[in-house]
């Protein structure tokens, strides 16, 4: 019984020795982006209310770290370089960033914190990707403002922010869309800051 056992055991052995060997090497990047926050451009209106920034709804296609690159009517993604988080968490970062720096009394902070805030930013992203060779880089969102005690729409907006790569090569193209990016973070922070008001201080209920 030992030498059938044995050999069972053996088989069984190769046989899974043969299945790890035929699975892909990962692929690791030569190079991570992400939007340039020392780039990143103080609205012009003060921010005059707390804002949540909630990160950006996406299809799955920009939802990851991988950069999409538009090839006609199919997207592929970049070969060597992939963003440093996942693409929404760097949007979200940036909207957030470009805030913290308005003048004023307001505060910008993520979504996922939960902290008390006057208003919500919902947004989606439409387009994040690169072109071939060295076609236009492209960056399309939806923005929604939102009473974040009423959950009425204060304003909503489409924005676009495109750019073109120094070379053909896939940092240059990652580059382009990271400065898209930071462009796009930057329309977004001064679309809310021109649009929020101060809610009016709640009055204390004295006790009769």
């Amino acid at each position: 019984m030992k030498k059938p056992m044995r050999a069972l055991v053996l088989a069984s052995m190769l046989t899974l020795a043969s299945c790890v060997s035929v699975l892909p090497e990962p692929i690791i990047p030569s190079a991570l982006i992400a939007p340039p926050a020392e780039r990143a451009v103080a609205p012009t209106d003060p921010l005059r209310a707390d804002v949540a920034v909630f990160m950006p709804e996406s299809s799955r296609a920009f939802a990851g770290a991988d950069i999409a690159v538009r090839d006609g009517q199919e997207l592929i993604y970049l070969s060597d370089v992939r963003w440093a988080d996942s693409a929404p968490a760097l949007l979200q970062g940036a909207v957030v960033n470009s805030l913290s720096k308005a003048n004023g009394p307001g505060r910008a902070a993520p979504g996922q914190l939960g902290a008390q805030t006057d208003y919500d930013l919902r947004w989606r992203i439409v387009d994040l990707s690169t072109g071939r060779e060295t076609s236009p880089v492209r960056v399309e969102v939806q923005v929604s403002l939102m009473d974040s005690g009423t959950r009425r729409m204060i304003a909503q907006q489409s924005f676009t922010a495109g750019g073109d790569p120094s070379d053909r090569s896939p940092r240059a193209r990652a580059a382009a869309l990271a400065l898209a990016v930071q462009k796009m973070a930057d329309d977004v922070a001064a679309f809310v800051a021109k649009a929020v008001v101060p809610k009016p201080a709640l009055t204390p209920v004295r006790p009769n």
